[in-house]
């Protein structure tokens, strides 16, 4: 009998692989194809939806600290500002997230990679 996190198992559930984890609500579901994120469409818009509306706030303060070096040229203020906000707002949106119970940003991309998302 294989022994994993402290309890007995058949080799049988040792080799079965864990349900995936909805990016959305953290809960494990059965995916209908293999390339599946979300335990449902409703999670999948939510999560779309949010990160549209996070994309286009962040976006103008990600372009002006990059084009600046993060102020270290051109406008060094304004660059300075523009990576203090963006910092900010990222902040805010991982507090967010945890409070809520979603799957950190880097699970996720890890899942997405994993899948074969957001290849080149």
């Amino acid at each position: 009998m294989t022994m994993l996190h402290g309890s007995p198992e058949t080799p049988r559930q040792a080799q079965r692989p864990s349900a995936p984890l909805c990016p959305e609500c953290g809960q494990p579901f059965r995916p209908v194809h293999p390339q599946q994120l979300f335990c449902c469409v409703e999670h999948k818009t939510a999560h779309n939806n949010r990160m549209t509306v996070r994309g286009r706030q962040l976006t103008a303060f990600s372009l002006a600290s990059r084009i600046t070096r993060d102020g270290s040229c051109r406008d060094r203020a304004t660059g300075k500002r523009a990576r203090q906000d963006s910092r900010a707002l990222m902040d805010k949106w991982i507090a967010e997230d945890r409070a809520a119970g979603r799957m950190p940003a880097d699970d996720y991309m890890r899942l997405r990679y994993a899948k074969g998302f957001d290849r080149p």
